[in-house]
Order: C-alpha cells, then sequence, then structure tokens
C-alpha cells in the first residue's frame, strides 16, 4: 500500500472514532487498518487485512489497569505503520506486539496483534487484540530480553535518553546496556519467512 492509501484508511478510521466517542457508531463497528507495510511485513506479518472491534477499543480503553481516552488513539492506522518497535509476543508467527508513538500520559501505546484469526466472513485478519499504553520502561526491558523484532533506533535512543533523566528509573533497567544493544540492532531487510 502507499502512504496516500494509508493517510485515506486513516482518515476513516478517525471519523469512525469520533462516531464512538459521540455514541453515534453502529453496533457492531470494525475498523479496518489496512494491508500492513514494509517494515510489519519484514518482521513476519502475513499480508492480511489488519482489523480493530469497536467493542474491543472500548472494553480496552476503560480497563481497570491501564485506562485511556479513546481519542488518544487517533491516527492508530498511520502509527502502526511506523513502530517506534515490535517485539515477539510468544510466537512471533502468531501475534507481535507493536509500539506505536501514541501516547497517553507519557506512556506509548502497545498494541497486540494476533495473525491468522478469521473474522465473520470467514477471511483471515490480523486481529488487534491488546490496545493501551504501556510503561516505556517495561518495554525498553524487552529490548534487554533479546525480544525486539525491529527497532526505529532514532526515536528508541531518543526515549532511552529522557529515561536516563527520570529519577524514577527502575533498577532492573540498564539503560547503558540497552544503547548498546540498540545500536548494533540489525533491522530486517526483507520478509525473512
Amino acid at each position: 500500500m502507499r502512504n496516500n492509501e494509508y493517510n485515506i484508511i486513516n482518515e476513516v478510521f478517525n471519523a469512525r472514532l469520533e462516531d464512538q466517542i459521540n455514541g453515534t457508531l453502529m453496533a457492531g463497528y470494525i475498523y479496518e487498518l489496512g494491508m500492513p507495510g514494509k517494515i510489519l511485513q519484514r518482521t513476519g506479518f502475513p499480508y492480511e487485512p489488519i482489523q480493530l472491534s469497536a467493542r474491543q477499543l472500548l472494553r480496552k480503553s476503560q480497563h481497570t489497569r491501564h485506562p485511556f481516552d479513546l481519542g488518544s488513539v487517533r491516527n492508530l492506522v498511520i502509527a502502526i505503520q511506523r513502530p517506534i518497535a515490535i517485539f515477539i509476543y510468544g510466537d512471533s508467527n502468531k501475534a507481535q506486539n507493536i509500539i506505536t508513538e501514541l501516547q497517553y500520559n507519557e506512556k506509548n501505546f502497545l498494541v497486540g496483534i494476533h495473525f491468522n484469526t478469521y473474522n465473520a466472513n470467514c477471511i483471515s485478519v490480523s486481529n488487534i487484540r491488546g490496545i493501551f499504553p504501556k510503561g516505556n520502561h517495561e518495554w525498553l526491558n524487552w529490548i534487554l530480553q533479546g525480544k525486539a523484532l525491529y527497532l526505529n533506533k532514532k526515536k528508541i535512543q531518543n526515549l532511552i535518553d529522557i529515561q536516563g533523566m527520570t529519577f524514577s528509573e527502575p533498577t532492573y533497567l540498564d539503560l547503558n546496556l540497552a544503547t548498546k544493544i540498540v545500536k548494533n540492532f540489525k533491522n530486517p531487510i526483507k520478509n525473512q519467512k
């Protein structure tokens, strides 16, 4: 897909999101977020539509553990296609976690996507099952654990630098080691499946 196509899909997403916020979205609505772009495909995303149920989005936004304002996921389509990082989630052939630039309360959104699930029309899709703001120190630690599939090195280094200035930095997070790992990390150049 071309950037212009993602922009159109993103505009539709944002318009339907406004409907959901205003309470006028039709029941059972499924957000269409387009096909995975090159970065996603290179980490193993199958070339199938990415979808998010409006009901699931609402449930996740109201979860007591990490609630968020629905409006904070505006531009989700673009954010997914331009990730800060992508991590293994269990079996990377079945699911992956994307860290986006979207934020809520200074935490970047994690988007958990499961592959090869079937929608109501029996079409195989990549289904967003998890979406919530995740503490940056938590997912930066995944870099140390070797879970990274893709890293936007410049954006991650900026976050590491900011995290290093925070007095509440967890003691388990070795930012110097994270910096070295990010610097030497090799992003996938092509679909390695």
